[in-house]
């Protein structure tokens, strides 16, 4: 459960409640691991549990609880976060004199599908003339493979497919508070790394709400011919091939069926590019009608907390 304060200082407060299992630490492996475990959990738990929590005001005089009153409250802890709003990102992009539109892909880590489909659009950009007028970064709503290059089966099959990745390509984070204004279009690769994002992102929202922040955090699998038309809640997702870790043959076939998905999305994501383009008003940017049309569109639906929903 979330809640958001706009701080004088430019920082935005928020107050989430968390579940703290004590442990060792985690290697990489067991990190990501233990998190796509979780995050499939999550979808389950019931939006009753957070009731058991229960926030009070502080009083001088505040009464003792009675045993019966009392709750267990040794597995949740309140953990106050503090995080950078994205005002004065906003501030420097109204004086940037930028028309090219910017494009993000995301996906858990940038070490396979967030990579591909940027290097694999900035292919086809290039092919379709656009190449001065759109541009291409990807990074990762994780830490695990931070500073880290694509993944070597990853590298391999971009290899046998005529894809050239970057040799000095490492590893981002995703930074919310910069990247959504910095971007016009996020291009999320599933439920769970638009979860990612949206947590943060939805958050400005409610302090701005002409921001249309959220509205700029799209699914990959829109763009898809086939995924575009199947309207459950994943079914516009594109899936971690690398999940499981399975290796070998197995692993590679898994990355190989993600690439031609990403490649056919990436050719459905520049067609509508193309589209944006030649209905350009007078004097219109290709970055301005990206943003037109962005406002245009419906916000994602995402695992939203309680104190982001709209009531």
């Amino acid at each position: 459960m979330q809640t958001a304060i706009d701080h004088p200082s430019g920082c935005l407060i928020a107050a989430q409640s968390c579940s703290h299992a004590p442990g060792a630490k985690r290697s990489t492996t067991g990190r990501r691991a233990a998190h796509q475990a979780e995050r499939y959990a999550a979808q389950y738990v019931p939006s009753e549990a957070s009731s058991s929590i229960r926030l009070t005001r502080c009083r001088a005089s505040a009464r003792e609880e009675t045993p019966s009153e009392q709750i267990d409250v040794s597995s949740i802890f309140v953990d106050t976060t503090f995080r950078s709003t994205p005002w004065a990102q906003e501030k420097v992009e109204r004086e940037s004199s930028r028309t090219a539109a910017r494009i993000l892909f995301v996906s858990e880590s940038n070490v396979c599908r967030s990579v591909l489909a940027e290097v694999l659009t900035r292919q086809i950009l290039q092919d379709r003339g656009l190449s001065e007028e759109v541009l291409c970064e990807s990074k990762g709503t994780r830490d695990y493979n931070l500073g880290e290059g694509p993944e070597v089966v990853v590298t391999e099959v971009a290899a046998e497919n005529d894809i050239t990745l970057p040799e000095d390509f490492k590893a981002r984070h995703f930074s919310p508070d910069e990247d959504i204004v910095q971007f016009d279009l996020v291009m999320v690769m599933d439920k769970f790394t638009a979860a990612d994002v949206l947590r943060e992102v939805s958050v400005f929202d409610t302090i701005n709400t002409k921001g249309n922040y959220s509205k700029r955090v799209r699914r990959l699998g829109e763009f898809h011919p086939q995924l575009a038309k199947i309207m459950t809640p994943d079914g516009q997702d594109i899936d971690d091939p690398l999940y499981g870790n399975k290796g070998g043959a197995t692993e590679k076939e898994a990355v190989e069926a993600t690439l031609r998905t990403l490649r056919e999305a990436c050719e459905g994501l520049v067609d509508w590019l193309v589209r944006l383009r030649e209905g350009l008003q007078e004097g219109e940017s290709l970055r301005a009608a990206v943003s037109r049309a962005v406002r245009d569109m419906n916000e994602l639906e995402w695992l939203v907390p309680p104190m982001l929903q709209t009531r």
